[in-house]
């Protein structure tokens, strides 16, 4: 009996610290900046379409993009594909149509990260995309902040609709979010990815033929989807 009551005390003292050992909650720091991530993208989306006039965007279709590193904007990150994805959702949110140019119809996952339309290799027809106007941006993650501006871009010509503009403070899962797939890649290959122990070459990511979304315009082409590892 005396060991019957030693394990009930035990247990009522371990009570109240078993909430800590349970998922995040809405009061934890981590959510709260998650949060504000979502926040700052309604700002941006705010900035880009709340300008007047706005006639001057009527019969655009919107198409988001990765967002691209600013030193190389070969290259992305899970921030600037959740930029883009963001965009997606706040355009359509505001009554703006978007398009998924990466849907065709037949749903093929091939991996890599080829949506970036401003990649320095990239050239993105002109020709009978006049209602298309590309959401595209970049990210500049310094010490204690990361910069992001967005652009609407008219597809067939390149003039620029609208601008937008965001400071992040670098939280946590800013940091984590906002590195940079070559940085990404040759951590990993340091890690023993690579059998030889050397770091592979990410330059490679800038040699991969890259995917314009402008190509999806074209009449009755497929494009298959590509976008995740």
């Amino acid at each position: 009996m005396h060991g019957l009551k030693s394990h009930i005390l035990l247990w009522l003292l371990l009570l109240p610290l078993l909430p800590a050992c349970s998922a995040a909650t809405p009061t934890d720091s981590g959510y709260i900046d998650a949060v504000e991530v979502k926040l700052k993208c309604r700002e941006l989306a705010d900035q880009l379409l709340a300008t007047l006039p706005n006639n001057a965007l009527q019969g655009f279709v919107a198409m988001p993009t990765s967002f691209v590193d600013q030193n190389n904007t070969n290259v992305s990150s899970p921030l600037g594909r959740l930029m883009a994805e963001a965009m997606f959702y706040e355009f359509n949110q505001r009554g703006f149509p978007t398009r998924e140019y990466r849907l065709t119809g037949k749903i093929a996952v091939q991996g890599g990260r080829d949506d970036l339309a401003l990649a320095a290799s990239q050239i993105v027809p002109t020709t009978g995309q006049k209602w298309a106007a590309l959401v595209v941006g970049t990210y500049y993650v310094d010490k204690d902040a990361t910069f992001i501006n967005a652009r609407l871009v008219r597809a067939s010509d390149g003039l620029v609709l609208r601008t937008g503009q965001l400071v992040l403070v670098n939280t946590p899962i800013v940091m984590r979010m906002g590195k940079s797939d070559s940085v990404t890649m040759a951590a990993a290959n340091s890690k023993g990815g690579n059998a030889s122990g050397k770091v592979a070459n990410t330059s490679a990511v800038a040699r991969h033929p890259l995917y314009s979304p402008a190509t999806a315009l074209t009449g009755g082409r497929g494009v298959p989807i590509r976008q995740g590892k």
